[in-house]
């Protein structure tokens, strides 16, 4: 028991870290993910150290699960939301899920700002039971209000969830693009064990499920940690935030194959060219790939067309990735330029970077590519002299 408690929290703590700390975290979502699983890694320890009784070694730490237990489900659900409509994770009332957290906090302040012995004694004079789930220190509220409260809310953002994930399973055509499978199977899975660790509590206090005790609820959070952490761990491209992109630079050229070779199957291939014909359109008319760096999550945001869309339909209607497509945009107006004599005013990767092309080593090879020489060995026979 205590060794599966700790591989939860070790594997927890291992990809909450990657899915906050990578680079493409903040593009994707995987910032929400990350956090929603590191809540439930803070519940799991909280719920360890009242187990073993070592909560009176750490005091400052008694009290805050409930802090994470409030934001657990709710940054799940923002993480859901992006990922299926690729939305701005923030946005709105979005920002009221850190009320409920926040009211606890200031609810309790008396309690944290004693000292840690103070803390201690406190926990010394608790018993195991009711008291971990129950606590009398409360400022504002009666004792039991935060706890029937938190599970009324975090029922609340499951039941959104379910409800997203059910909505959109044709959608995201899962039975024909394995990735989007995957990233499906992973969100019922993460939902419906953070559900079986979140529920079963609030039927307890309610006159029923007797043997739900706080050992219990530590082994279902393992449950939920251990599981979660293992399937990302196999599966890469959605631990890293790879899932809808296609990036040659960033996947392993097997994966890419094999992405395309899922990803040219539409269901609606009328629908996929009028999605390349608009984004063709927009592109030309904005020259948004004049912008350095400029991604697929920045376009699906501007088009409002998901991205989970964006990048089959660039497949099929034009045989290349995301990022293949948008520098053939870019060597066009490369040759638009040079054809006006902007080499004689530019060096060539001065030109490459007006173009959007943020390193040199992707400007050349992009534009041998397409024009099957080097930009230099181009410029000389349009310009012998």
């Amino acid at each position: 028991m205590v060794f599966f408690l700790w591989t939860g929290m070790v594997l927890g703590v291992l990809v909450g870290m990657i899915l906050v700390l990578f680079p493409k975290a903040r593009q994707n979502g995987n910032l929400t993910l990350g956090l929603s699983v590191l809540s439930v890694f803070h519940c799991l320890l909280v719920s360890d150290l009242y187990l073993s009784g070592r909560m009176v070694d750490f005091p400052h730490l008694s009290r805050t699960g409930n802090i994470s237990a409030y934001l657990c489900a709710p940054l799940l659900y923002l993480f859901v939301k992006k990922t299926l409509y690729q939305l701005p994770v923030l946005k709105g009332f979005t920002w009221l899920i850190f009320l409920p957290p926040l009211v606890y906090f200031f609810d309790y302040l008396p309690y944290y700002l004693k000292s840690a012995s103070e803390k201690a004694a406190i926990i010394e004079a608790q018993q195991l039971g009711e008291a971990n789930f129950l606590f009398s220190e409360s400022l504002l509220f009666p004792e039991q209000f935060h706890f029937y409260f938190r599970q009324l809310w975090l029922l609340g953002f499951i039941i959104l969830i379910v409800r997203l994930l059910w909505i959109n399973r044709d959608l995201l055509n899962i039975h024909k693009i394995k990735l989007n499978r995957y990233i499906y199977v992973f969100l019922w899975f993460f939902t419906l064990s953070l559900s079986i660790a979140i529920f079963p509590p609030f039927f307890r206090f309610l006159g029923g499920f007797d043997f739900y005790d706080l050992g219990t609820q530590a082994f279902t959070l393992a449950i939920t940690l251990t599981g979660s952490a293992l399937f990302l761990l196999f599966n890469p491209r959605l631990l890293y935030g790879f899932y809808w992109e296609s990036s040659p630079v960033s996947i392993p050229q097997e994966v890419q194959v094999k992405s395309q070779i899922q990803t040219v199957e539409p269901v609606d291939i009328e629908g996929y060219r009028e999605i390349c014909k608009s984004l063709s359109e927009l592109m030309k008319e904005e020259k948004l790939y004049l912008t350095q760096g400029f991604s697929i999550n920045e376009l699906s945001r501007i088009s409002n067309v998901p991205v989970y869309k964006i990048s089959p339909a660039i497949n099929f209607c034009f045989d290349t990735n995301f990022n293949q497509w948008i520098n053939q945009f870019r060597i066009e107006e490369f040759d638009r330029l040079i054809q006006q004599g902007e080499h004689e005013r530019l060096t060539l990767d001065g030109i490459a970077s007006k173009c959007g092309f943020s390193n040199r080593t992707t400007f050349i090879s992009s534009f041998k590519k397409m024009k099957g020489d080097t930009p230099s060995q181009y410029l000389k026979t349009i310009s012998p002299t």
